[in-house]
């Protein structure tokens, strides 16, 4: 079974736990600590060997300057463009 730490911020606590709870009961997820506001305490139990995965309600929970950082990409970019990827030229010697 994984162990599952819940991470949620202060604010919209009871609603974010709930929803981390019945992720991690569908899961089947054993959650090992609800953790409020404290990113470094998350990754402490991971560090620890006491969780195996963060859970979070939305990545709007997620601190932008916590470390490690972690990006979600959305299903859709709006924004993307359809230009091919710059790619690097090679000098040949002669």
């Amino acid at each position: 079974m994984t162990n599952a730490v819940v991470f949620v911020q202060p604010d919209r606590f009871e609603v974010s736990a709930a929803r981390c709870l019945d992720y991690c009961a569908v899961r089947r997820y054993a959650v090992a600590g609800l953790i409020c506001g404290d990113w470094p305490a998350a990754l402490q139990m991971l560090k620890d060997g006491l969780a195996s995965v963060i859970v979070v309600s939305s990545p709007a929970q997620l601190d932008p300057d916590r470390e490690p950082r972690i990006e979600v990409v959305p299903k859709r970019l709006n924004s993307r463009r359809h230009a091919t990827r710059p790619v690097a030229r090679m000098a040949t010697l002669t």
